[in-house]
């Protein structure tokens, strides 16, 4: 898998307030998973959105944005899916590096407290990365991120890997 240096950047408004609460909907409506997460053996609570006009949806802005920022990056493959935290469900996310060349984490609400996106930077620095709903980060899949803990209500994501 070919590697991209992508710090984690922050792409205001990437999805309406709209798509997000469309996104949240469809992922209710059709249920979260729960198998086991490789990176810390826990329920993922993700839902595939792929197959969905949403998942479409989401699936073209986030290339177009990446493309955006990677003029020579052209995703062969990809997946996409929506998480949900919480103190009643999976309330954070281990730090990692993720299975792929580009990675993309949309907030898709703003409704909680808790579960901020950080990342360790190549001398282990934490740094917290503020989003709104609809903003995303993008990120090389190299990069150690995590989810801080959800304290209250419930946060979605729409994550996407590029290879």
């Amino acid at each position: 898998m070919k590697q991209i240096s992508l710090d984690p950047t922050v792409v205001p408004d990437a999805l309406t307030g709209a798509e997000c609460d469309q996104i949240i909907q469809t992922a209710e409506d059709a249920g979260f998973g729960r198998d086991i997460d490789t990176v810390d053996q826990q329920p993922a609570w993700e839902m595939n959105l792929l197959s969905y006009p949403a998942g479409e949806m989401s699936a073209k802005r986030m290339r177009d944005v990446i493309c955006g920022l990677q003029d020579s990056f052209r995703p062969a493959q990809y997946m996409i899916y929506v998480r949900k935290y919480g103190a009643a469900y999976r309330p954070d996310l281990a730090p990692h590096h993720d299975r792929s060349t580009v990675s993309f984490t949309v907030v898709l609400n703003d409704d909680f407290v808790g579960g901020e996106f950080y990342y360790l930077d190549a001398e282990e620095q934490r740094h917290t990365v503020p989003l709104h709903k609809g903003d995303a980060v993008v990120f090389g899949g190299n990069v150690m991120h995590g989810i801080d803990p959800v304290t209250e209500g419930i946060r979605y994501s729409l994550v996407m890997h590029c290879i």
